[in-house]
């Protein structure tokens, strides 16, 4: 019900031409729009997780930039032109978290071709083990196989699992906690994918060959570097650090592995799972990080913390006319829920620092936990 009255009122503001005003003010000129992206679909992926959208759904998203006229800036330029007052009208800068295949295959040059800017935030460890993402891929393969009904795997379950909603998001964590349990290596893992695949009658090699839930490799990183594309911080191993020395050893690995395919160094970061404890700004300004962006919706201005910027996540959820509200900024208007970081996501992680660092592997399935 929230959500049909918000509709409902964006859909007043552009019927009257109050979005186009204030689209047109002082007062959305002195504001940034950062957009976030984590996934475009090679074949289904969009159909699986909320957080992928479709090829042709991000080509509307560039022609709606287009037709309001936006200036899309980089990522720096755009931040240093908000702290010093100078943004042009309708700002907005392109950002995209992980570095999923997809981005250089679909995403990367679809944004290309319009000439706009974007920023890659990539996180390393996966391009250099270049195979699918074991967490997502685990979710993925779950979903792709939910005709088979039940899953039989006596190795890692006591019972067969249904493969309903409740019962693959049930596996994915079982399978998980089997893998951490065992301490298995990222080869291993790979190893349990294609037993998982293989009991639920996939093709498992079929879909490493289509790079599906692969970061880029080494040399698409320096394809995209050469063609413009900006890479930026989003830790080396996507893990969420409570420490000082956790989160600089992520950054410094981070940024070695960065440097390596020929990125100048890098200066802007962006949270691991939208994360950004209170301790973080203090660790990332002592690193000399200029700026990290949230999950947490909204437009910048001069006035937001540069350590905590928010950021519009743009999923299949934001129906077309919200897209378009936010580029007018009569979105950022309209008053929202805070989304807070349960406890149940954090748990110990005695193989990387008891209870102060956690990886992609201790993440619980509900934060869609598709990233690196």
């Amino acid at each position: 019900m929230l959500k049909l009255g918000k509709l409902s009122v964006l859909r007043l503001a552009e019927a009257t031409g109050l979005s186009r005003l204030l689209s047109a003010s002082a007062w959305r000129r002195n504001r940034l729009l950062i957009l976030g992206y984590h996934g475009i679909s090679l074949y289904d992926e969009h159909e699986w997780s909320g957080l992928y959208i479709s090829a042709d759904t991000l080509r509307r998203r560039m022609d709606a930039l287009v037709k309001a006229r936006c200036n899309v800036l980089p990522l720096g330029e755009a931040i240093q032109r908000m702290q010093d007052g100078s943004l042009p009208d309708c700002a907005v800068t392109i950002t995209f978290d992980d570095g999923f295949h997809d981005f250089y295959r679909v995403a990367f040059p679809l944004i290309e071709s319009y000439g706009f800017p974007v920023t890659l935030y990539l996180t390393t460890y996966y391009v250099g083990f270049n195979r699918p993402v074991f967490d997502p891929m685990c979710s993925y393969l779950l979903w792709k196989g939910r005709d088979k009904n039940q899953l039989k795997w006596p190795a890692v379950f006591s019972h067969p699992v249904t493969l309903d909603a409740a019962g693959r998001e049930f596996a994915v964590d079982a399978i998980k906690r089997f893998a951490i349990s065992a301490k298995f290596s990222a080869q291993e893992k790979d190893d349990l994918l294609a037993e998982l695949a293989a009991h639920l009658g996939l093709d498992y090699q079929q879909l490493c060959a289509d790079r599906v839930l692969n970061l880029i490799n080494p040399e698409e990183a320096k394809d995209l570097i050469s063609r413009g594309a900006d890479l930026q911080y989003h830790t080396h191993r996507h893990r969420v650090c409570r420490t000082r020395d956790c989160m600089v050893a992520e950054l410094q690995d981070n940024r070695n592995h960065l440097r390596s395919y020929g990125s100048t160094d890098p200066l802007h970061f962006c949270y691991p799972y939208g994360f950004d404890f209170e301790e973080y700004p203090n660790h990332l300004r002592d690193y000399g990080i200029l700026s990290a962006t949230t999950s947490r919706p909204g437009l910048s201005s001069p006035q937001s913390h540069p350590l905590l910027l928010p950021r519009l996540v743009d999923t299949k959820s934001v129906s077309d006319l919200e897209f378009r509200a936010w580029l007018a900024g009569t979105a950022d208007l309209l008053p929202r829920r805070r989304e807070e970081i349960s406890g149940v996501h954090l748990e110990v992680a005695p193989a990387i620092e008891p209870i102060q660092a956690l990886s992609i592997s201790q993440i619980d399935s509900s934060t869609h936990s598709f990233r690196p």
